[in-house]
């Protein structure tokens, strides 16, 4: 590992590329299935709890990914290292995760 100031900086600058990837998969794969006229709320019960649910984990990874790329303002080196650690990692992990399920359930729903 690197110096902590040097992994810190490239948490930052990774984690502005996935937020940047979490944000344009979802508007590229929902976009036009809202335009066509579909919507979450038409879902069956199983497939619109799978829907809602990865629809919520997506948006905590997406929280997660914002807090691991901000600059460090307030917070000593050492904390704010621990915090963008875990941030990315939790962050990459909900977020796919959360679409994935999302995407199963659109992809799996009868309607």
């Amino acid at each position: 590992m690197e110096s902590r100031a040097v992994e810190t900086q490239r948490i930052i600058r990774t984690g502005t590329v996935w937020l940047a990837a979490a944000m344009i998969a979802p508007a590229m794969a929902l976009g036009p299935l809202l335009a066509s006229g579909w919507r979450p709320l038409e879902m069956p019960p199983p497939a619109d709890v799978a829907f809602w649910l990865g629809a919520l984990a997506a948006a905590l990874g997406v929280a997660g990914l914002v807090w691991a790329g901000c600059p460090v303002l307030g917070f000593p080196l050492v904390q704010a290292h621990s915090q963008k650690v875990v941030c990315i990692r939790v962050g990459i992990v909900l977020n796919v995760s959360g679409m994935a399920l999302a995407g199963l359930a659109i992809l799996l729903s009868p309607v």
